[in-house]
């Protein structure tokens, strides 16, 4: 019998059709006890990344009177690579690695405690449904590496997700889009599959058109993984009034929305452009800075003291970014295409976007600065022994998702360099076969000719120089790719005999001249 495997190396097995007929049962006597409590049922598609974790903040909320509002059923698909998910969840656990405290807690808090929260494989789960909310991974395939303009989105699977919630639910069941779409995907996706899928069961939809809704999330790895569903401002809007008013009331009763208001836009395909456009902002704000620090380099200026000097000024460049090794991620990798493939499939416009596509290729390819760098001062990295300090795309996160730390990985592997990785959260990098990943900074350190401090975790910035230089049993070249060492760091390594390099740290040079 096929197996999905976890992380940790538990096998599950697959649910036989005598479980798959138990399961149903289940579901109706559980959907049926909770409805006599007064809840709603909530159905939450996909247990990943965002998935699993809004279900448990869902099946967290409460009234004034501390009841649950409702009763969440996490569904998920029988297969190799999502199935373990289910049993994980329904013991209690979380499917998710996170820094986040809160993550431990609310899990076995809703599962075992409040007895809100279940997940299932069998789609007889969306007969059940009050609200569903939709959290499918959904990505952008680039097949031309720093071609961002080839790119496209399958909405194969996503469609696949929208048939079986329009076979399965009942005309009164908000549906509530939360994964990042391309613009239209509500109005030119979502609606006519679910109308489709209506019809086909005689379900008259100029009586009962199907209540749909979109309300992006915005969802951060880290510390704050919780708050960033629960605390976080929101943009909702639906396809039609009585959808967005349902959402409006989803919303409140999960989200702190007094004291994190939430906007209401007039259309779907207004708030589907808001998320790609907020991150395409901030995408194209990056790329911006990746110029600048090139020639900051060039003519010893410290860009990072420049934008700390602009940002004195309050209100007009608070949101200025920063260079770094590169854009990772789920959101800025990917938004951008997303927007400017729906602007020529589903909008059919000649215009597309140019400077956010332009943006795209810049900062999928920045990784390959770094490389610069090194062999300004290592013209042939054959044999030489790098050590590349972080792995995943964002400090103190685990998430490798999208890491710029991959492609400077392909980099140095394709010119012989010998590489040791580092990192304190990242136990096995899925990206690169998924490698293991040194826990021991000392043994990652050891011999090294290089130092790659690749992504800013706390445990690097309270390296000191003489614990580097003696893990490393000598003076090594030190490259600093987002201003991860202070001046007085880089001062000290200087001292100790190191060559030092960092992404828009020209003024390195002018440190050189006056250390003692």
């Amino acid at each position: 019998m096929p197996i999905s495997v976890a992380p940790d190396g538990r096998e599950f097995r697959f649910p036989t059709p005598e479980q798959d007929r138990e399961e149903i049962q289940n579901l109706k006597t559980i959907s049926n006890e909770q409805r006599r409590l007064g809840r709603e049922i909530v159905v939450v598609q996909g247990m990943g990344f965002v998935g699993s974790v809004m279900a448990a903040v869902v099946a967290d909320a409460e009234d004034g009177n501390g009841n649950p509002y409702y009763f969440v059923h996490g569904h998920d698909l029988v297969s190799r690579r999502s199935y373990w998910k289910i049993p994980v969840i329904n013991s209690g656990e979380p499917p998710v690695h996170a820094e986040d405290p809160e993550i431990s807690r609310i899990f076995p808090r809703c599962v075992k405690e409040k007895k809100t929260l279940r997940a299932t494989w069998n789609k007889y789960v969306y007969k059940l449904a009050d609200i569903v909310v939709v959290d499918i991974q959904l990505d952008a395939i680039k097949p031309v590496f720093g071609n961002a303009s080839t790119g496209y989105c399958d909405l194969s699977a996503f469609r696949r997700g929208m048939r079986t919630i329009g076979k399965n639910i009942s005309p009164e069941c908000l549906v509530l889009v939360e994964t990042t779409v391309p613009p239209g995907t509500c109005e030119k996706v979502v609606k006519p599959v679910i109308e489709e899928e209506f019809k086909k069961r005689k379900i008259n939809i100029k009586k009962n058109p199907p209540l749909i809704a979109h309300s992006y999330e915005r969802v951060m790895p880290g510390v704050k993984y919780v708050s960033s569903i629960r605390n976080f401002w929101r943009t909702f809007s639906g396809v039609n009034n009585k959808s967005a008013d349902l959402a409006e009331e989803f919303l409140n009763n999960v989200l702190d929305t007094e004291n994190y208001p939430f906007y209401r836009l007039d259309s779907t395909n207004a708030s589907e452009f808001a998320k790609v456009l907020e991150n395409s902002y901030r995408a194209t704000n990056i790329a911006l800075m990746l110029e600048w620090a090139k020639m900051a380099e060039k003519i010893g200026v410290n860009l990072f003291e420049v934008i700390k000097s602009i940002k004195v000024r309050k209100g007009t460049h608070d949101n200025m970014l920063k260079p770094s090794l590169g854009v990772g991620g789920y959101c800025l990798t990917k938004d951008p295409v997303l927007a400017n493939w729906a602007a020529e499939t589903l909008f059919n416009l000649d215009e597309t976007l140019p400077i956010a596509i332009h943006s795209v290729n810049i900062n999928d390819t920045m990784s390959f600065h770094t490389v610069e760098l090194i062999e300004e001062i290592f013209p042939r990295l054959v044999d030489k022994r790098i050590a590349i300090l972080g792995v995943s795309y964002l400090k103190d996160v685990a998430d490798t998702r999208h890491s710029p730390s991959k492609l400077l990985w392909e980099s140095l592997m394709e010119k012989d360099a010998i590489l040791s990785v580092h990192d304190p959260l990242v136990e096995t990098w899925p990206e690169v076969g998924n490698m293991k990943v040194e826990k021991d900074i000392n043994v990652t350190l050891q011999d090294a000719d290089i130092v790659v401090f690749a992504v800013g975790h706390k445990i690097y910035l309270d390296l000191e120089p003489e614990e580097v230089i003696k893990a490393c049993g000598k003076p090594s070249f030190i490259v600093d790719c987002s201003n991860f060492l202070t001046d007085e760091k880089i001062m000290k390594y200087l001292k100790l005999g190191c060559e030092v390099k960092g992404v828009g740290k020209g003024h390195v040079e002018y440190l050189k001249e006056i250390r003692e």
